[in-house]
């Protein structure tokens, strides 16, 4: 085999591995999202608790996304890969004892560190690295739809498991097995990358201060920051199914798979594909989806509330989580799309995934609010109307960025140039 065709088969495997992990490791934090009623009720607790949990994950990782790029840009992604797949899957077995309030707290704390800490910058900087600048939004939109094939043949084994097998109990003990497993696959066939891309210890300082001090940073952390918000709200709807449309658990909890999973398969692939057919040109595209998004949400308010309604509203429901996939498939790839040195990307994605994912600091206590305080479909509107104010502002910040890259196309060029003759070294 050619030193080609054999470094073509290595990205390929790691790619493949990646894909597996995240799948994995990120659905026990969110599996609320998936399971959010049977979950809360055997923890015993209000909303508000509920979400209490979910926005100390939150405020922890906020704090660890600029620390975690800087181990992005020093330690190997394998070990990084491994003690996070493991640690989170020891944390799911504690969880699954449905332990006091308490201790779930401690375990969503813990779980900040091994799945947005060590994991989360180095995740992102792992799979930029499979692909030049120009084929960002390509490698990033068929990221998210690989790992929607991982989670979506995952979750039809979990709902089974579900049904038949147990419960909530039995899910989360199967998901922390299968992180744990996840994370020993990562240690014997995944390839240590120290040396790629990274900068000195002594740079460590200087790293974080050019992140900070770059304009299109700021700017790429508020089109994640919007994009995440609208995502993350977007998990009630799953709830909204079952509390307002009168959906069974079951039935709440496939159509919150065919949202979650089935549609990332379609939507965040071909925002790559469509992505690299117009030049790499992800912002634009997600303004595109960001529009869409707002035409949905307008349409989900306008609706009449009744069980009678229920088709048109999953089918609503399914064109935003289109729209949402879509956005999430390209923000990775704008980091590369305004030009960000190699040296410093994990830098500066983890300081645009500290401004971005704030989100989830503050979401799920915002929201567990609105539901305890405002009885019936009343609270899930004013969730829909944040998710609808929040892409406005999205739409905002495309503009900021699109008159950024314009203005800046020059230097841009210079450095994605420069980044394609780092990666042909490699």
């Amino acid at each position: 085999m050619s030193a080609k065709n054999g470094k073509k088969r290595n990205k390929w495997i790691t790619f493949t591995i990646i894909c597996m992990t995240c799948g994995i490791i990120t659905e026990l934090p969110y599996l609320r999202w998936a399971l959010y009623e049977p979950m809360r009720e055997a923890l015993g607790q209000s909303n508000t608790q509920f979400g209490m949990s979910m926005s100390l994950f939150g405020v922890i990782a906020a704090i660890l996304y600029i620390p975690g790029g800087w181990l992005a840009d020093r330690i190997s992604h394998r070990k990084l890969f491994s003690i996070s797949a493991i640690g989170c899957g020891i944390l799911g077995l504690w969880l699954s004892t449905m332990p006091s309030f308490g201790a779930t707290m401690v375990i969503h704390g813990l779980w900040a560190i091994t799945n947005i800490g060590m994991f989360w910058p180095a995740m992102t900087k792992a799979v930029s690295l499979l692909e030049e600048k120009e084929g960002q939004g390509k490698i990033f939109g068929l990221f998210e739809g690989a790992r929607g094939v991982f989670v979506l043949v995952m979750w039809l084994g979990l709902m089974q498991v579900f049904e038949k097998m147990g419960g909530i109990k039995a899910v989360i003990i199967a998901l922390a097995v299968l992180s744990i497993i996840s994370g020993i696959i990562c240690i014997f066939f995944m390839e240590d990358n120290v040396g790629e891309g990274t900068s000195s210890q002594d740079s460590v300082m200087k790293d974080m201060l050019t992140a900070i001090k770059t304009p299109s940073a700021w700017l790429v952390a508020g089109v994640i920051f919007t994009i995440y918000a609208t995502y993350s709200s977007s998990s009630y709807m799953q709830a909204y199914g079952q509390n307002i449309l009168g959906m069974s658990a079951v039935a709440a909890g496939y159509v919150g798979i065919i949202r979650k999973d089935v549609i990332r398969l379609v939507a965040a692939p071909l925002s790559g594909i469509i992505s690299e057919k117009i030049g790499g040109k992800c912002t634009i595209l997600i303004g595109a989806f960001d529009l869409l998004f707002i035409a949905s949400i307008l349409a989900l308010l306008g609706l009449p509330v009744g069980s009678s309604f229920t088709v048109i509203t999953v089918v609503i429901m399914v064109v935003s989580s289109f729209a949402i996939y879509g956005m999430r498939g390209m923000y990775y790839a704008i980091i590369g799309e305004i030009g960000t040195p190699k040296k410093i990307y994990g830098a500066v994605a983890g300081f645009a995934m500290f401004i971005g994912f704030l989100p989830d600091a503050f979401n799920a206590t915002l929201c567990g609010h609105w539901l305890d305080k405002y009885e019936g479909a009343l609270g899930y509107r004013y969730i829909f109307i944040y998710m609808l104010v929040t892409m406005v502002i999205c739409l905002v910040f495309v503009g900021l960025l699109l008159k950024y890259i314009k203005k800046n196309k020059e230097q841009i060029e210079i450095n994605k140039k420069e980044m394609s003759e780092d990666l042909q070294n490699v």
